[in-house]
């Protein structure tokens, strides 16, 4: 099987960027902009340093959701 990823693994840096980048995209469609703070969060998660759960709490923390 070796370390070859299947094309629906979302636990590779590149799928992860491509994920972050339709998410950001809606953002723009919607007229908003996205923080520093939640860049560097998302740069985090595409790096595999936090998961994606911890993304949706640090970002629904940062604007007074939790």
């Amino acid at each position: 099987m070796g370390n070859k990823s299947r094309g629906n693994d979302m636990s590779t840096p590149a799928l992860r960027a491509q994920w972050v980048a339709e998410a950001d995209h809606s953002v723009y469609l919607e007229g908003l902009t996205i923080s520093t703070a939640h860049k560097v969060n998302a740069d985090q998660y595409i790096a595999g340093e936090i998961s994606a759960d911890e993304l949706v709490k640090l970002t629904r923390s940062r604007y007074g959701l939790e």
